[in-house]
């Protein structure tokens, strides 16, 4: 329930403005995914945006994760995406230990599905969180986008 909550929040808010990765003609298009005092566990932005916790302009995703659920399954199994102007909760396919990392490998639940290679290299770790950085790939029918990413998981 809690995971359709913030879906469709995500949606009405999101909804409002988006980002665009550059991508070549007819590839997927990474959108932004507007959401102020977002409640996630997971929340990435794009390399090179400034976030300011007081402007709610600031407030832009690129993917996010729900909280751990009691049945302890990594938050970043299943993260949301907005792809092409709607949000998308993706499925872990593969993942694979990459230097400094890991390489995950994601589907969307469409008829024709997108296809995400995330790479996550960890970055500094506090308390209770762990920054993390790389780039997300998206592909579909042949064509794919690719941007920077930078964010941390935590509480």
């Amino acid at each position: 329930m809690r995971q359709m909550i913030i879906a469709g929040a995500a949606i009405l808010v999101g909804g409002l403005q988006s980002g665009q990765a550059d991508a070549q003609d007819g590839a997927p298009r990474i959108d932004d995914i507007v959401w102020v005092y977002i409640d996630s566990y997971c929340s990435f932005m794009r390399a090179d945006h400034s976030f300011d916790y007081n402007d709610p302009d600031s407030w832009r995703w690129v993917l996010f994760s729900n909280l751990p659920g009691e049945d302890g399954a990594d938050p970043l199994d299943t993260p949301f995406m907005r792809l092409d102007g709607q949000l998308k909760q993706l499925a872990q396919t593969g993942a694979q230990k990459i230097d400094g990392g890991l390489a995950r490998t994601y589907t969307s639940h469409d008829a024709v599905p997108y296809v995400v290679e995330m790479k996550t290299l960890k970055g500094a770790q506090g308390y209770e969180s762990t920054a993390f950085s790389g780039t997300i790939k998206v592909s579909r029918n042949g064509a794919s986008s690719e941007i920077a990413y930078k964010g941390d998981c935590g509480v």
